[in-house]
């Protein structure tokens, strides 16, 4: 069957509409910020009418558009008013810290809705704070403002903007979600409205044969818990056949019973397991119809366990040590299969999802394989396992379990300050990046260009990491870049043309200067003015200039491993960043002690919990529980990570559950 989106309707128009009130309601909140200080309605109209272009050029194509509306008309940087410029870069600093969190999940949900309609979104949002500032600079180039005028306009603009854009991100983020909900045939009102007398066990029938399938919706449409259907389906089997233990003398039946838990007993005894199904055999047949449901199930939850395909093949071979206690409790317990989930069938669960978090060729060896092996083998040992002895192994697991997280968070914490010395230098590059893709925006590709990506862009870093980005050192070293920019403008005139002969050593010996500050290698250094000069050449030659062949966008993250931290490994970003990185609303609500699997750039998987978060949020401490391996991870290499198909956060399911859904809708 072809794939159908969550979101389709009948044609494109959804995703037009969705669009156009994304963009009218974010139109309104610029007016409605901006409204407050400015009192020209020509102001105004021209940041709508600038806001509006750069959206549309954010947005992959749902309409035509004029040429003049690219984004290489409402570039931040093409002015020689270079203070102005590292004003609005450090607006978009301010407005990002103050509502990014909300921009970020905004920007996802509307990336998720429209990818289905075949809408492209960048990774710089049409809603964001680049947007408002690029129309800023819009507005003073076409107002004429003087530099004075605009920065204290920037200063009176920068609260009303926050308050308004933010509110207008989480309010737009709740409408949609709440559409998706109704998209995907949910009614909210239906949440609170009590359930529907859940049918009988015939008529359930009846809708598997016309109705339902094996998929998650199906699943979860069942009208009650799924181990009682199974319950019942079996016990509606058994009163539909003439059963022959209805004419079986009771001490016969008795005798029939112990011999069936003495086979038990020596199929376990000598290793053979149990190689047939007991509720399909001759002996299955004798038992009594609660006996019968409850060894369905039991033989229906480890056949399940034992060929789960997301379970190591060590814990599948537990359940198959588990099977036989299993099926002595279910023949003597009255009450395994009550609506209280009984502990064997918890304990089960419980495994299943120890399992999942554990490496697909974990070892038996492995500590908590070991105590798990050493708590069936305990079970297997009993001769008339009941209740309280699973409640006891559940305990004995529990215990296990958290002494081996307690441990984990303790290797952790030998890293802590490591990981906060990563965080800062996140943020920083992270700065910086934005600082340089607000300078050069969407313009093409330049020598210009590609310097401020792959060299200046770590001066900056380093200027925000060692004094801020408020720091006349950070307003100096952006200013050098604008300069940059400016001399790669071919000259107007003969005067701009000697102007520009005259200030280009004094802006070569700032780069320089720049690049031997953060220790770049001479070769590289050298290499890296050349390509300058070569552009300043053919610009006073009155050619065009040579353009790179190779140009840095979005790097993957680097793996390292700091010598002063054995155990400890780094994966995160060394080089310039375009565009925003943002995580998934699960991923960006990690909790201490949450079970994650990280796809990492060698190959290999980084088993562990989550184990510590950097006070800014920008770093992961994740630690392995049976090993000495710790990994920091920044959010921005986690949100790319994320795209791995190993990369898992992992949630408890229940197994037994899935197992009995299955057993109902594929019998």
């Amino acid at each position: 069957m072809p794939h159908r989106s969550r979101y389709r309707g009948s044609s494109a128009a959804p995703a037009s509409d969705l669009l156009a009130r994304c963009r009218a309601g974010f139109l309104q909140a610029l007016r409605d910020g901006a409204g407050e200080v400015i009192r020209h309605p020509e102001w105004l109209d021209v940041l709508s009418r600038t806001a509006g272009a750069c959206f549309d050029a954010l947005v992959g194509p749902f309409r035509e558009r004029k040429p003049e509306e690219g984004p290489s008309s409402i570039g931040l940087v093409r002015s020689d008013e270079a203070d102005y410029s590292i004003a609005l870069i450090n607006l978009d600093r301010r407005l990002q810290t103050f509502c990014g969190r909300e921009l970020s999940a905004l920007h996802l949900r509307m990336r998720l809705m429209l990818a289905d309609e075949g809408i492209e979104v960048r990774e710089e949002s049409p809603l964001g704070t680049a947007t408002v500032c690029r129309a800023l600079r819009a507005l003073k180039e076409a107002e004429k403002l003087r530099p004075a005028e605009a920065l204290q306009l920037l200063r009176q603009l920068e609260a009303p903007l926050a308050r308004q854009l933010s509110h207008f991100y989480r309010a737009l983020e709740h409408q949609l979600a709440d559409e998706g909900l109704a998209h995907r045939g949910v009614d909210i009102r239906k949440q609170v409205e009590p359930p529907a007398p859940a049918p009988s066990p015939a008529s359930a029938a009846d809708a598997h044969e016309t109705d339902w399938t094996d998929t998650p919706a199906a699943r979860a449409s069942l009208p009650i818990d799924p181990v009682d259907a199974l319950r019942l389906a079996v016990l509606t089997q058994r009163e539909m056949r003439q059963t022959p233990s209805a004419s079986l003398d009771p001490d016969l039946a008795s005798a029939i019973i112990e011999r069936i838990k003495a086979w038990l007993v020596e199929r376990q005894k000598y290793g053979a397991g149990v190689p047939v199904s007991l509720g399909a055999s001759e002996m299955g047949a004798l038992l009594s119809p609660v006996q019968a449901a409850a060894v369905e199930v039991i033989e229906t939850v480890c056949g399940r366990a034992e060929s789960d395909a997301d379970l190591p093949a060590t814990i599948r071979t537990l359940f198959s040590g588990l099977r036989v206690p299993l099926l002595r409790l279910a023949l003597r317990s009255e009450n395994l299969l009550a609506l209280d989930r009984h502990p064997a069938l918890r304990l089960v669960d419980r495994i299943a999802n120890v399992g999942r978090t554990l490496p697909s060729d974990c070892t038996p060896g492995l500590p908590v394989c070991r105590g798990l092996a050493s708590m069936v083998r305990a079970l297997a040992r009993l001769s008339r396992p009941g209740r309280r002895d699973f409640e006891m192994a559940l305990g004995v697991l529990e215990s296990l379990l958290v002494t081996r997280q307690k441990s984990a968070l303790s290797r952790a914490a030998r890293h802590i300050e490591i990981a906060l010395r990563l965080e800062r230098r996140e943020v920083a590059l992270h700065q910086a990046s934005r600082a340089v893709y607000l300078l050069v925006g969407q313009e093409p590709a330049s020598v210009a260009r590609n310097f401020l990506e792959r060299y200046w862009v770590h001066v900056l870093a380093k200027v925000a990491y060692r004094y801020g980005p408020e720091s006349p050192q950070w307003a100096s070293r952006l200013l050098v870049a604008n300069r940059l920019l400016a001399a790669a403008v071919p000259p107007a005139d003969e005067a701009a043309r000697q102007r520009m002969k005259s200030e280009f050593p004094s802006l070569i010996y700032d780069l320089d200067d720049g690049l031997t500050w953060i220790a770049l290698p001479a070769k590289q250094a050298g290499s890296a003015l050349s390509s300058c000069q070569a552009m300043h050449t053919s610009l006073m030659a009155g050619r065009k200039p040579p353009v790179p062949t190779l140009r840095r966008t979005t790097s993957p993250p680097t793996l390292g491993a700091p010598d002063e931290s054995p155990g400890l490994l780094t994966l995160k970003h060394k080089q310039y960043v375009a565009g925003e990185l943002s995580l998934t609303p699960e991923w960006a609500g990690l909790t201490i002690g949450d079970s994650v699997a990280v796809g990492l750039p060698n190959g290999r998987v980084m088993y562990g919990y989550v184990a510590h978060l950097a006070p800014a949020g920008q770093v992961v401490l994740i630690s392995d529980g049976d090993h000495d391996a710790v990994l920091a991870i920044t959010a921005r290499a986690l949100a790319q990570q994320c795209a791995r198909p190993e990369t898992r956060l992992f949630r408890d399911e229940s197994l037994v559950d899935a197992a009995a859904t299955d057993k109902l809708l594929n019998p």
